[in-house]
């Protein structure tokens, strides 16, 4: 089944094949800026793929690039208040959040630029694919103002705090093919090829069983606050509940038979 929400005037696009999602940022023209509007079109979509069942959601920009950042333009056009400003910073926490939280696999498209806020959003995925020539930066320092989406927590796990460090502190600028090389990135590949390698992704996420993926990536979560024992013991309360599903019946049977399993989610 495919279904899509394509009003030219939402800042978002929400489509669904069969077992994987899309959430398209969709604002081409201004390189997929972020909004208010934007971060909650990314909440709901998020919201809507988990109502559905979707196995996998893919999160990807419309048109020439992932996502540069905020609206400077639309920053120019008004003064916000202080309650204004509060509930923008925490309309932005809560969107690269919900990326990170979400139950099941989430993978970021990236062409073009992935820049400030976009680059925040994209290393909340699990994750990213980025065209080779593509552009990953924090700028923020560098323009007074400040990083968000809990990148000093994401980009730090991914190369350490001190690579975390220099990244951010220089507003240095790596290419795709650079940010896969020092693994901030899954991988990187020619711009022709990135759809490609997205959907086969996305495809063979989608073929796994999904509690089971939604135990392991809610137990990466708590990596770092939780104990080696909380770890062990999460586990085996995981491994139990699967051997409860008929999944995980389907899945021996599929073995023993020298089948792909099909898997229902139950």
């Amino acid at each position: 089944m495919t279904t899509t929400d394509t009003a030219t005037e939402s800042p978002t696009i929400y489509e669904r094949d069969g077992n994987v999602a899309r959430v398209r940022l969709n604002r081409p023209d201004s390189l997929n800026a972020v909004t208010p509007a934007l971060y909650e079109g990314i909440r709901d979509g998020l919201d809507r793929a988990a109502e559905e069942g979707a196995r996998v959601v893919v999160l990807e920009g419309e048109g020439r690039a992932f996502c540069v950042g905020a609206d400077m333009e639309k920053h120019d056009e008004t003064e916000r208040t202080q309650k204004e400003r509060r509930e923008y910073v925490w309309q932005a926490q809560e969107a690269a959040e919900a990326v990170q939280t979400h139950p099941q696999p989430v993978v970021a498209k990236v062409q073009g630029y992935a820049i400030g806020a976009g680059a925040e959003l994209a290393l909340s995925a699990d994750f990213i694919l980025m065209a080779d020539d593509a552009e990953l930066r924090f700028p923020e320092v560098s323009i007074g103002t400040y990083i968000g989406g809990g990148v000093t927590y994401t980009l730090a796990d991914r190369v350490g705090q001190a690579r975390a460090k220099e990244l951010i502190l220089s507003a240095a600028s790596l290419t795709g093919e650079e940010a896969a090389h020092e693994g901030i990135v899954t991988s990187a590949h020619a711009e022709d090829d990135l759809d490609d390698a997205v959907d086969d992704l996305a495809a063979d996420l989608a073929g796994n069983a999904p509690i089971p993926m939604e135990f392991a990536k809610a137990q990466f979560g708590r990596v770092g606050r939780a104990t080696r024992d909380d770890m062990l013991t999460a586990e085996a309360e995981a491994l139990l509940a699967c051997m409860a599903t008929d999944d995980w019946q389907e899945g021996v049977d599929a073995f023993a038979e020298d089948r792909d399993p099909s898997f229902e989610g139950a």
